[in-house]
This record gives structure tokens, sequence and C-alpha cells, in this order.
């Protein structure tokens, strides 16, 4: 019987025993997207979600989308009158006042060098103050995720973007989180309340428009400590997958750094998560696939995790060598073949197709 990418992958996720095998890169970039329909001679438009679906098509794998989470609650705009050429003025109305922040046009987010709203016990309580407002949004945030579920179909899965409670949905420089958690942790802490109950408003939505995974991400030991994760992190994790469960929603766990130590030491099989990704391998995080995925319950979906250099910058027989090694090290376990984070810009083409073909070749499928 013939199956949608998205039937095929939720079905693998609830019963990996009697599915096929999903292969699924996970966010490849735009360019890498265009570039690799240039090179297969297929059309490119400027639709990235209707480019992505086409090369899963030819190519054979279920592609994974992701949105935005708290994006919807925090909707800064820019006034232009307070602007300058290389100045933004953003501003959100709330029930205290103007919350109002200024930021480089032109920056990369999450940069040492990126602006950001919090940097004030007086933006804390703006951000409590916007997150409270959320249910003004409902009709813009309904809008937002049915027009997801139109564009996408049954095309592929759909993931809601992290709500991430202790990076304070994005609105913190990563540089003072941990001095301000030390500084002023009571008001931290009823910021990450605040933005875990805003997202529970958005995830509710989701869910409803159909969304097929609720998520939350962190850091791993390259940028947190053991502690530090226990009390910031794992309890929001734990929490959202709980209410996912008992909304009969599945949850989703991203973290894309050095991991093994709470993988080995049982962490993971305690977030309540049903798909973990990405296992990443040295550079990006810490791994050994096979140590690493032999500690992880089976019950639990892993996904990954090729290295994201090698798929770059590898010839194509260094990328079948190393997903051959792929499907060695979690053989017996539930797995989708993946990256070990977003496909980077500049990837190759012939790099993309080699991966996805190689990958269904050692697969049998």
């Amino acid at each position: 019987m013939n199956t949608s990418p998205r039937q095929r992958f939720l079905s693998y996720v609830r019963n990996p025993t009697t599915s096929r095998p999903v292969v699924s890169p996970f966010l490849p970039h735009p360019d890498v997207i265009r570039e690799t329909l240039a090179f297969l001679h297929l059309p490119v438009t400027n639709d990235p979600v209707g480019n992505e679906i086409c090369l899963s098509q030819e190519l054979g794998y279920e592609p994974m989308f992701m949105t935005e989470c708290s994006g919807l609650i925090f909707n800064w705009s820019t006034d232009e009158s307070r602007s300058t050429p290389d100045t933004a003025f953003r501003t959100i109305v709330t029930p205290k006042g103007e919350w109002t922040w200024q930021s480089p046009r032109k920056e990369i987010p999450w940069s040492d060098e990126a602006a950001c709203p919090v940097e004030s016990v007086h933006d804390h309580e703006m951000l409590i103050s916007v997150c409270e407002q959320v249910a003004q949004r409902e009709q813009v945030i309904r809008n937002y995720f049915r027009t997801w579920r139109q564009k996408v179909g049954e095309d592929g899965v759909i993931v809601i973007g992290h709500p991430h409670p202790s990076w304070l949905g994005s609105q913190i420089n990563p540089t003072n989180i941990f001095y301000q958690w030390n500084d002023w942790q009571d008001v931290f802490v009823r910021s990450m309340e605040a933005i875990y109950e805003a997202s529970l408003f958005v995830m509710s939505i989701a869910m409803k428009e159909g969304i097929d995974f609720m998520s939350d991400s962190s850091y791993g030991l390259e940028m947190t400590s053991p502690e530090l994760f226990a009390t910031m992190d794992l309890p929001y994790i734990r929490r959202f997958a709980e209410w996912t469960h008992q909304h009969g929603g599945l949850f989703w766990y991203h973290n894309c750094g050095f991991t093994s130590q709470f993988i080995k030491e049982g962490v993971f099989n305690t977030l309540g998560a049903d798909v973990i990704e990405t296992i990443a391998p040295p550079p990006e995080g810490d791994n050994d696939l096979a140590e690493s995925r032999s500690h992880i319950d089976r019950s639990i979906c892993t996904k990954g995790n090729l290295n994201l250099r090698l798929l770059r910058d590898g010839t194509p027989t260094e990328i079948e060598r190393q997903v051959g090694k792929i499907v060695s090290d979690v053989r017996g376990y539930p797995h989708i073949f993946s990256t070990a984070d977003g496909v980077l810009q500049g990837t190759r083409p012939e790099n993309f197709v080699t991966f996805v073909k190689a990958m269904r070749k050692a697969l049998g499928t």
C-alpha cells in the first residue's frame, strides 16, 4: 500500500519494527536545495518548502520542516521613525508599557555580538508581560500553523520550533544567560515559567492545526554544566514532553552539542522524548554513534548523525563509507537516518544526492 511521506515518518516513530526506515536530512539550507534541484535538472521556484518537497520526491526521502514558536509570542515590530540606516528600533506594546530595544540591522543571530532585548530586570518584567498577553494573538497563531499544514500537506512532517525557556525564547544573548541566572535568578525563573506557559498556549493551537511534533532543545556540555542542565533545562523538557503525551502528541528533543555524558548516565532516557536528535559526532558533538545508541532506551527513536563538514566537503566515496558505518552502528535500534544538524550552505549537490541514495541503498529501501 502506498503511504505518504508524513505517514511513513509518523508510523516509523510509533512502530519502528514494522515500518520502513526513514531518511530525513535535517533542515537543508534552501540554497543547497535549489542547487541540488538544478544539478538534477529539476525546476527551481521561489518557494523553499515546495522546492524541498520536489527534491525529496525525486530522491526518495521523508522531509521534516520546522515552524516558529517563540517568534509567535514575541511579535517585535520595527519603528522606522526611530530607526537609523544601521540600527533598527524594535517595539512591543504591553499592559506595562512599550518594551523597546535596538539592534544592528545586519547581525549574525546568536553570535557573541548579537543584540538581544533582555538586558535588565526591567526587561524580564516586560518579557513576562508579553507572555501573559499571548492569547490576544490566537487567530494569528492559528492561521500561521494552518498555512504551514496546508503548504506541506502529506509530503512531510512538521516540528514546532523549540521554545527554549532557559534561553528565554531567544530573547537573551547566549553570553549573558548564566550571568543573569547568577545575578537575578528569581526573575529569571519567573521569565522561564512565563515562556513555558505561553509556549503551551502556542503548542495547543499547533496540535489542533495538525503540527506533528512538539519540541524543545538545550545546550550540550560545550555550553552548560550537568548541574545547570538539571536545574534550568531538564524540568522544562520533561514538562513539555509530559504535556504533549497527555494531549496525544509526539515529542521531539534536539541537542546538537556535547551530549555523550548525558546519554551514558541515562539522563536522556528520562526526558520523555519520542525522538532524540542529533547524537552529534565530533566536531559538532562528542558521540560515538554505536556506543551512545546502545545507552538510549529502545523505546526512543534517535536521529542523526552524518558529520556536516564531511557532507559539505568530503568525497562521494567518503560519504558512502560513513553512511555504511551509521547503518551498522544503529542496527537493531529505531533510528531516523539524518545529519548532525542543519545541512550547511555550500554543501555540494552531488554530495547531498550521494548521501540520500547511499543511505537508501545501504538500508535496502
